[in-house]
């Protein structure tokens, strides 16, 4: 073809017409651009939030080119319909429409490969687009975005925990250093602290617990994978354990056995995360919070089943710190969910203004899942092949207690607080002595570990009432009250399981037979106090009397006990 104009040694022709049927026309571009617009206006959040968090500038990219494929495809148009001079070695309108056509196809395919061939996670190449994205959408908190983002997270858990930075230790104190800290510019490790410290928004962790599990699981496996405890994950583990703890459709209570859960039940992959690893739950604890760290209001707004739930993560970290050989290591988290344990039993004197079917309300069942606690605690213990050792008798100095003497505490609250019953007379027993003191000293409860056990509640209990010699108290008269009421006032043969409190029963029948008329003298309504179920006073023969169940007896069988004088 003949030149017809030649510029700057560049041959132009005429370009030839336009096509019958276009390639890729600036009729279609618009179609298409019309069509992706769409696609992306109804996509759903996550591959939207994926495209936002490319670790190239894609959104920049796709104007551009955009723009670029509009503009040239109608310049094309118009060019070869008017015929305009074109150079010699691109006068064919089909390579400049396939040329266009090769560039939208190639940033479609780039906005597919980000969303789905291989979505972006957190990584030094985009971590300020993917903290601000996340905290964009938490802070909007929209009930249809929240349940994806949650599910998207896991994805990132790995390089999030890896990446960030830790905690700084408490008994740091440069100044200096802390000066430098706030001049320098942040960096990927500042942005993934701030990210650990984004999920734990309380409403985010709800929808993980019910939509996404599996988030939890793989942050809290993640760091314990990378060994890094020191991490700003503290609200979000409370979060997450409080969230899966209320609701009750959670995965943690689809884990409570295999016999009724199947596989999931026998695994537990989800509380073995959360709770089951004790050097991490511990490292929480000491910093901001570990997952068995719950807020009182919330403990105290628990049902039985919460509360089951609950006792059985705490079973789990138990059971972490004494495989991993802890057990001289006062550990904080156990320390506190004992707490929380003990905490939710403090209504049970409202058992009192319950006439009848006590036993089928939440109170009640509550005194007994914490009574079920202490005993599968035990027995936990005494499964170790290698029994903990411990000083039976801890005088003075409160700070070499160990977990036998946190358990024994926790019994004495539970037994105080069963004691807070006092009438009717069967009632009582069934709190006091059925409920309680025989899941304590029953049948059921023998081994080594028991032995460590019964030897301190039976100290506990004795020196709380040896305190009313010195201070007489309501707690301590209750306590009193309580033992009299269940092990009665007559010293029974030593055998069976009368055996575990032989001891502390003939202590005690020593002590109110000598002590109880001075008491009285002194603090009469504190003496009264200890007059709980079926123990009455008898002024005038100034004894104790126990009175049975009528039966079949014409009479109510009744046991006295005869009081030293108060001057002795």
């Amino acid at each position: 073809m003949a030149c017809e104009k030649t510029y700057l040694g560049i041959c132009f022709v005429t370009s030839s017409s336009g096509l019958e049927s276009s390639i890729f026309g600036f009729a279609e571009f618009i179609s298409a651009l019309a069509l992706l617009v769409i696609v992306y206006t109804l996509t759903d959040i996550r591959y939207r939030f994926r495209v936002a968090v490319t670790p190239i500038p894609l959104f920049k990219l796709t104007y551009i080119l955009i723009g670029l494929v509009g503009f040239g495809t109608l310049l094309t148009d118009v060019w070869f319909s008017e015929r305009w001079l074109m150079p010699d070695f691109f006068p064919n309108q089909v390579i400049w429409q396939g040329m266009f056509g090769a560039l939208f196809l190639l940033l479609v395919m780039a906005w597919m490969y980000y969303a789905f061939i291989k979505p972006p996670i957190f990584c030094k190449k985009n971590y300020r687009k993917f903290a601000q994205e996340l905290y964009r959408i938490i802070v909007k908190g929209s009930d249809t975005e929240l349940p994806v983002i949650a599910d998207e997270l896991a994805r990132s858990a790995e390089p999030l925990v890896r990446l960030s930075r830790q905690n700084p230790p408490r008994w740091q104190n440069d100044t200096d250093k802390k000066e430098k800290e706030k001049r320098r510019k942040p960096n990927v490790g500042d942005y993934a602290y701030d990210i650990l410290l984004l999920i734990g928004n309380r409403k985010l962790c709800r929808h993980i617990v019910a939509s996404s599990s599996v988030t939890a699981r793989v942050f809290f496996e993640a760091m314990a994978t990378n060994e890094k405890y020191d991490l700003p994950i503290g609200q979000f583990a409370r979060n997450i354990s409080t969230e899966a703890i209320i609701n009750k459709d959670s995965i943690l209570y689809h884990e409570d056995e295999g016999y009724s859960s199947g596989l999931v039940g026998y695994l537990k992959p989800f509380s073995k995360a959360v709770y089951g690893n004790y050097r991490l739950v511990e490292s929480l604890a000491s910093n901001s919070g570990s997952p068995l760290d719950i807020h009182h209001e919330i403990v105290w707004s628990w049902d039985a089943s919460q509360l089951e739930a609950y006792s059985r993560a705490v079973l789990i970290t138990l059971k972490s710190y004494l495989e991993s050989g802890n057990w001289t290591q006062h550990s904080f988290a156990l320390y506190r969910a004992l707490k929380n344990i003990e905490n939710s039993c403090s209504d049970v004197y409202k058992l009192n203004d319950i006439p009848s079917d006590y036993y089928s309300t939440d109170i009640f069942k509550r005194l007994r899942t914490a009574v079920r606690f202490v005993k599968d605690a035990i027995d936990l213990i005494g499964k170790q092949q290698n029994l903990p050792s411990t000083t039976l008798r801890v005088r003075g100095d409160r700070k070499y207690e160990n977990f036998y003497d946190r358990i024994a505490n926790l019994m004495l609250e539970i037994i105080f607080s069963a004691a807070s019953v006092t009438v009717p007379s069967d009632k009582c027993w069934t709190i006091h002595y059925n409920t309680v003191w025989d899941e304590f000293f029953g049948l059921s409860s023998t081994g080594k570990a028991w032995k460590i056990i019964h030897f301190k509640l039976r100290r506990l209990l004795y020196d709380k009432i040896l305190r009313l010699e010195k201070f007489p108290n309501y707690k301590s008269s209750k306590i009193l009250g309580f033992c009299l009421n269940v092990m009665g006032l007559k010293i029974t043969a030593r055998k069976g399981d009368d055996r575990e409190y032989y001891p502390i029963h003939k202590a005690v029948l020593a002590w109110t037979r000598n002590n109880y008329l001075r008491m009285k003298s002194i603090q009469p309504e504190v003496a009264n106090s200890c007059l709980l179920g079926s123990i009455s006073f008898d002024e005038q023969g100034n004894r104790l009397v126990q009175t049975y169940a009528k039966g079949l007896n014409l009479e109510a069988p009744k046991v006295y006990m005869e009081l030293a004088s108060a001057n002795k």
